[in-house]
């Protein structure tokens, strides 16, 4: 790789993002190539777990209505990861980056058992 094709303000760019890039790797280890990657593509990262017997294609709507909703913000479905889990007793999980949203029996049951 030659660096001298590169001017002084896009090698700075570079140096920050890699100077993050080891913050962030002694910081929180693993996680920070998935943060790194995120940032520089200017995507957010959407997760979606939901109950295996759940057809997603039934309730793309209302995942698109509770990121609105939670939130305040639109997303593409197609950029999303779905994840089952069978632990999650009905109803689904949504994630962007790491705030959490659930919706489940589980969550309720979760909250009663505490009482």
């Amino acid at each position: 790789m030659d660096i001298n094709k590169y001017n002084k303000s896009e090698l700075e760019q570079v140096y920050a993002i890699l100077k993050k890039y080891r913050d962030l790797k002694k910081n929180i280890g693993k996680k920070s190539d998935e943060v790194i990657y995120f940032e520089l593509n200017n995507e957010k990262k959407i997760l979606i777990e939901y109950f295996t017997d759940l057809k997603i294609e039934e309730i793309k709507d209302f995942l698109k209505n509770l990121y609105k909703k939670h939130f305040d913000t639109d997303i593409d479905l197609n950029k999303a990861t779905f994840k089952a889990n069978s632990d999650l007793k009905w109803w689904v999980r949504i994630f962007l980056w790491d705030d959490m949203v659930d919706i489940s029996f589980e969550n309720i049951y979760n909250k009663i058992s505490k009482i």
